[in-house]
């Protein structure tokens, strides 16, 4: 295997010259029609009102966190936390929001984003999975930790902490 420690300068400079012209090929070539779609749909997803189960289902769609850094956007805007089929997708709390590397969706940052969940019935069998940063609703069971709760007293305003903390003022463990 060569590397640059073993390799002449004229290698080094002809190693540059062709990453250079890959590049500018790169750059200049026409994206396929494939590519401008998506650029357009990325762009423009947002401007489409749809509901947050329609949203999951058309997820890989929406921007990732990191391509929405630095702009300010509305309450609402959805993005996916990063390029993984899988990622979870968010939506913005916030009235208007300007989007900061530093504050990615997760633990902290429960007041800028909500992460979209899959709808549950909120029944003993299909419990909502809790993971703060929810109103709970009477009646409804969640689940947090492998533990089922029965949430007795609508929340109204979303709460933060783990549910454990709050047996006996807005649930019970079932």
């Amino acid at each position: 295997i060569r590397t640059l420690s073993n390799m002449s300068a004229e290698e080094i400079d002809a190693m540059r010259a062709e990453a250079q012209k890959a590049e500018k090929i790169e750059r200049t070539r026409p994206l396929t029609a494939e590519e401008v779609t998506s650029m357009l749909i990325r762009q423009h997803i947002n401007t489409i009102t749809v509901d947050d189960q329609t949203a999951l289902r058309m997820s890989r769609y929406y921007p990732t966190f990191a391509e929405l850094v630095g702009q300010t956007v509305t309450q609402g805007t959805k993005f996916r936390a990063n390029d993984s089929e899988d990622a979870d997708l968010y939506k913005t709390i916030q009235p208007e929001l300007t989007i900061q590397a530093h504050y990615p969706p997760g633990e902290g940052t429960e007041s800028l984003y909500t992460r979209i969940d899959e709808i549950h019935d909120g029944t003993l069998a299909d419990p909502i999975p809790y993971d703060g940063n929810m109103a709970l609703e009477a009646g409804e069971y969640y689940i947090q930790d492998y533990v089922i709760y029965l949430c007795n007293r609508d929340t109204i305003n979303p709460v933060y902490n783990p549910l454990a903390e709050l047996v006996g003022l807005y649930v019970e463990a079932v």
